[in-house]
């Protein structure tokens, strides 16, 4: 009981952690928003590329790259072209997600990760005797906030139409792998009522409304961008505070939700050019419909040609 307070400070650590490493993720899309911006330039939303095909006279106030100086050679600029590509690279994105998933995979053999589920639980049956049920509305929240900002006319990276694909796209995948899991896995839950508890459910639907809130507006406000992890991590939580959930299935349905959007984002193309064909002037539609049940799965199909 003296480690009480220790190991319960350990847990909402490790969730910090991982809202850090999402922070540094995100590095990657700040810093192609300050390059890539014309404003940053100049007044006059002078490109650089403009500039250095001498279209046009280069601002008295050239802009400062870094602190060893102005961007003025070709050298320069190659060096420019070779940062931009490696922080508009795609490869960071995926970091965070594989490694939470790698941890929840871990947690079910390694010994020491066990351990840490099991003190907690012990821990949490010592100071948390009431549950709170806040969890199973916070889920939801990111994911509304997305459609909120839009209808306050706030708008994101991709137009409404986009956001709805990714987001359908999103939990479509999240739900199939997180109940194949909970289906294959059988883990007793900590209050014994069922053994599907790897991994979270409730946790992975708020990540994938949470990464969208952040893929979505991190070049409008980072504040709007990071305020879904926040809410992500409350619902992870509150699952473990609630005896629902081991720490291991929040990580590993954290990892899930993140990773399933950065897949639907790589797909969006692909569904826009399967669902949105234009050929000879005649506009084909195809649309998916997912039904989910607790007993059956199933998938309708309409096609408009």
């Amino acid at each position: 009981m003296r480690f009480s307070k220790n190991r319960i400070m350990f847990f909402v650590a490790m969730l910090f952690i991982q809202n850090f490493i999402l922070c540094l993720n995100a590095q990657n899309d700040s810093c192609v928003n300050v390059i890539s911006s014309k404003s940053c330039f100049s007044q006059d939303s002078i490109s650089l590329h403009d500039i250095f095909l001498h279209k046009v006279e280069s601002p008295t106030s050239f802009p400062k790259i870094n602190d060893f100086g102005y961007v003025q050679s070709e050298r320069q600029m190659a060096d420019l072209e070779f940062f931009r590509k490696r922080v508009s690279s795609d490869y960071p994105r995926w970091i965070a997600p594989v490694g939470f998933i790698t941890y929840g995979i871990l947690s079910q053999e390694n010994h020491l990760m066990k351990e840490l589920d099991k003190s907690t639980n012990y821990e949490v049956t010592e100071h948390f005797s009431h549950p709170m049920t806040y969890d199973n509305y916070l889920q939801f929240l990111p994911a509304a906030s997305v459609y909120g900002l839009n209808f306050l006319d706030i708008k994101g990276q991709n137009d409404l139409k986009d956001v709805t694909l990714i987001m359908l796209t999103s939990h479509l995948i999240m739900a199939g792998t997180v109940n194949i899991l909970k289906n294959t896995t059988n883990v007793l839950r900590p209050d014994g009522s069922s053994s599907n508890s790897f991994p979270s459910g409730h946790t992975a639907t708020s990540f994938v409304g949470a990464h969208i809130l952040f893929r979505e507006y991190i070049s409008f406000s980072p504040y709007i961008a990071f305020s879904g992890y926040l809410v992500s991590s409350a619902t992870g939580i509150l699952r473990v505070l609630n005896k629902r959930h081991w720490v291991s299935d929040v990580f590993m349905g954290a990892g899930i939700g993140i990773l399933s959007v950065e897949i639907s984002y790589f797909l969006l193309p692909l569904i826009n050019n399967i669902l949105y064909p234009n050929v000879n002037g005649v506009k084909k539609q195809l649309a998916i419909v997912p039904n989910l049940d607790r007993n059956q799965y199933g998938l309708g199909l309409s096609y408009v040609f």
